[in-house]
């Protein structure tokens, strides 16, 4: 992306801004769970357009059903036809599924339980049974319930004793009647720490039944998409190592995440502040960066929020099949990146090449930098990103954010020569040789076809080894290449 804005030129190397991608804060991810899949995920509000989605490279679909449209004619009875639709759909088109069991709303049939949660928990722990029962040797990873926090079914869910009560006696009901399904708990609506904790103190995990924890990276400590993302993770793998037993293997997943689009200058309020923004650039440079980091991280599954249909322009597309527009510039991001990176996170570690960036130093602006090793059919590629964290798209750059009375205001201002948004940096690999090297490219984020995205890039023999490559940083990411012989 090119900003009306000077590009920073200085002796390199200077200063490195950013630190060693091996070394940058995160906490190793345990084997993976889910080996042959990637992280690219997609909530699905429009269903049945599997080519749309193949076509942006979606690996997870997430769907739901809900307890209420299947347990519907009487208590015990569940009619499957919508749900064998929905979930048989997905899975005879290749991908995986991950299946809310929705519990938003109370099964109008136990209405009048509503007041005895043994009844109704254990109404709700007989129809996650059965789902399992019904699709029995699928794959279909279940979640319990999305956000019990903000969808707290008349006050029950959003009870951490209760949630616990309802997903461990669940977990244990699906593994009853699948043994090889997976189970997912939480869904909390952000990185709900006292949720979280004082679920697992009643046991959350005790049953060696539940396989996966999720949340939702809605809320970081800014609005964007990878501050605070590794401490978080890092303290939700903590957790598990503490709670859960001996030889049962759980992770994390983020199973929602994605950006709305408001009018320039409307303000944002307190509790969705995190999640808007003003522009697509803006919007396509943080999911970019969302998955990047959370890749990184080694995080398996990462579902963006949504597939089409606006609602506040959160969808890849811009409308269905039909709409002529297509893709957002997010869809194209999504899709491209996915291409590139479509293996499993945890396979994706760098563990062997030290990578730096390094600039002229720009005041408190500190240029990131994280990378990644591929190996495919025993041909390996190095993999390097790097960004300008700056809030600054399309000509403007945010000025400062002010809080009124409970809604964030904020004031932009063009960017000027003095603003280093898009900086002249190199890019330094360590333990690289020259002769390993095949080739060198840049890649495209933002190109409108992925086999276009690629195009050869400069590189010569680094100071005291390895190699140095210029490479421009902005705030959407910058990715090099390395195919390796």
């Amino acid at each position: 992306m090119m900003l009306r804005t000077r590009v920073f030129m200085a002796a390199l190397p200077v200063a490195v801004a950013a630190a060693a991608s091996m070394a940058a804060e995160r906490t190793d991810p345990p084997a993976p769970m889910f080996p042959d899949a990637g992280a690219f995920g997609v909530v699905v509000h429009t269903p049945f357009r599997a080519q749309a989605l193949r076509d942006v490279n979606v690996q997870w679909v997430r769907v739901n059903v809900r307890w209420g449209n299947v347990e519907k004619e009487s208590r015990g009875n569940y009619d499957w036809a919508g749900a064998d639709e929905l979930l048989n759909y997905y899975l005879d088109n290749g991908f995986h599924v991950m299946c809310v069991l929705t519990m938003e709303d109370l099964c109008p049939l136990y209405e009048a339980d509503k007041d005895d949660k043994d009844v109704v928990i254990g109404a709700a722990v007989r129809w996650c049974g059965a789902a399992a029962a019904r699709y029995a040797g699928k794959g279909i990873l279940w979640e319990l319930g999305n956000e019990p926090e903000a969808f707290p079914m008349g006050g029950y869910w959003n009870d951490p004793v209760t949630y616990t009560k309802m997903a461990t006696q669940a977990a244990n009901a699906i593994k009853s009647s699948d043994a090889t399904a997976k189970v997912a708990a939480l869904s909390t609506a952000w990185m709900d720490k006292g949720f979280i904790e004082k679920t697992l103190e009643e046991g959350l995990l005790a049953g060696k039944s539940i396989d996966v924890l999720t949340y939702h990276g809605y809320h970081r400590h800014t609005l964007l998409p990878e501050s605070g993302l590794a401490e978080d993770v890092g303290w939700l793998r903590g957790r598990i190592a503490e709670y859960a037993p001996q030889g049962h293997h759980v992770i994390a997943a983020d199973s929602e995440r994605g950006y709305a689009i408001v009018p320039f200058l409307e303000k944002k309020s307190r509790d969705s502040w995190r999640n808007l923004v003003y522009c697509e650039s803006e919007q396509a440079a943080y999911c970019a960066r969302h998955y990047l980091e959370t890749i990184f991280l080694g995080v398996e599954i990462a579902v963006w929020y949504k597939d089409m249909r606006g609602e506040n322009d959160f969808s890849l597309y811009y409308g269905t099949e039909e709409d002529p527009r297509g893709l957002r510039p997010m869809g194209h991001v999504y899709r491209n990146l996915a291409s590139l990176l479509p293996d499993n996170p945890t396979l994706l570690r760098n563990g062997r090449y030290e990578v730096t960036i390094s600039s002229a130093p720009h005041g408190d602006v500190e240029l990131q930098v994280r990378s990644y090793l591929q190996n495919r059919d025993g041909t390996e590629r190095l993999i390097a990103a790097a960004w300008n964290p700056l809030e600054a798209f399309d000509g403007r750059i945010l000025d400062n954010r002010k809080r009124i009375r409970g809604d964030y205001y904020e004031a932009w201002r063009a960017v000027s020569e003095e603003d280093a948004v898009e900086v002249a940096a190199s890019l330094h690999v360590n333990g690289l040789a020259q002769e390993s090297i095949e080739s060198v490219q840049r890649f495209n984020l933002l190109s409108k076809t992925t086999d276009a995205a690629y195009e050869e890039a400069a590189w010569s023999a680094g100071q005291g080894g390895g190699i140095e490559c210029p490479i421009a940083v902005s705030p959407m990411p910058s990715i090099i290449v390395i195919r390796l012989k």
